[in-house]
């Protein structure tokens, strides 16, 4: 996963709020997670999840 992230380092953060983090790597937003799950909690929360793999947006 390291690598692909390597692929994609931004210098500096896109996130909307500021968030101060030292040694933090920012990247762009150009993957997503397959992530599989049994149910939603009524706090929203995912239960019995796994992740399943990342995988570049422009890729089908």
């Amino acid at each position: 996963m390291r690598k692909q992230l390597d692929t994609v380092v931004s210098p500096k953060s896109t996130l909307t709020r500021p968030i101060r983090k030292l040694m933090a790597t920012w990247v762009e937003p150009k993957f997503y997670a397959d992530v599989e799950y049994r149910d939603i909690t009524s706090e929203g929360l995912l239960r019995a999840s796994s992740f399943k793999g990342l995988f570049r947006k422009d890729q089908s």
